[in-house]
């Protein structure tokens, strides 16, 4: 086989295979629920968590009882010292009840999911189940928000509609390692959702990830013109070999 031959045959197949992917994109069908999920590691100020613990101990039961008792120098009874005391922690007794102990210092791995329901009508029955169990904020596509009271690992959104976009947030007391290395699972009513990872890069990977699109369209232009040259030297190599004959 000439090199002409080889030439035009890979030419040839370059084209085929450029048809193929052009067909095959303006075919693919790929709208429905599109997730993109990011994972981050979340650090809060040590004043904070010192702030949180400090605040858990005066609020103890035998330290205010004891402030209380002290306050009164025998001028309530017991039973009036424990309901002064009661009072004094109502205020505080949902804010560090469970989940929420010590604030958010325990929790140290935030997850953020976006939903886009790309299709022309509404998705029904979304479900999300996550790693681990975590407090979960999820606001709609109509902006209301809804947040479950205790720790879950279950999210239902019943439906999303055309073109909307529902917004997760989730915060674990976990570390990222072993909530990344869970996965997470986001399916609807006709099937999963498309998942896509957000992930930070910096350096010369942020520059790929950010000029991805462009290279690759330079390298498939690189390789036409390298094949094009290709052919054109074997043609003139051909006449030459002509011209001496």
């Amino acid at each position: 086989m000439s090199w002409e031959k080889v030439g035009k045959a890979l030419a040839g197949l370059l084209v085929i295979v450029v048809a193929g992917a052009a067909l095959y994109a303006s075919l693919k069908d790929d709208r429905g629920l599109k997730a993109y999920v990011a994972y981050e590691a979340l650090t809060y100020p040590s004043q904070f968590n010192e702030r949180i613990g400090q605040a858990r101990e005066q609020l103890k039961y035998e330290r205010l009882f004891a402030g209380v008792e002290a306050l009164a120098k025998g001028a309530l009874s017991r039973d009036q010292v424990e309901a002064l005391v009661a009072q004094a922690q109502m205020p505080y007794m949902q804010l560090f009840a469970k989940p929420f102990e010590a604030g958010l210092v325990d929790h140290r791995t935030g997850l953020f999911i976006t939903l886009r329901n790309t299709r022309d009508e509404p998705l029904k029955q979304v479900h999300i189940r996550l790693p681990a169990k975590g407090l979960v904020q999820v606001r709609d596509d109509a902006g209301d928000d809804s947040i479950p009271e205790n720790a879950t690992n279950i999210i239902e959104i019943p439906s999303i509609e055309a073109g909307g976009v529902c917004r997760v947030w989730v915060y674990f007391d976990a570390d990222i390692s072993q909530i990344t290395q869970g996965g997470i699972s986001i399916v609807h009513a006709e099937g999963p959702a498309q998942i896509q990872v957000m992930r930070e890069v910096s350096g010369f990977e942020a520059t790929m990830a950010r000029y991805g699109q462009i290279l690759v369209g330079l390298v498939v232009a690189s390789g036409v013109l390298v094949l094009g040259l290709a052919y054109v030297i074997v043609r003139q190599r051909r006449r030459l070999r002509r011209l001496r004959g």
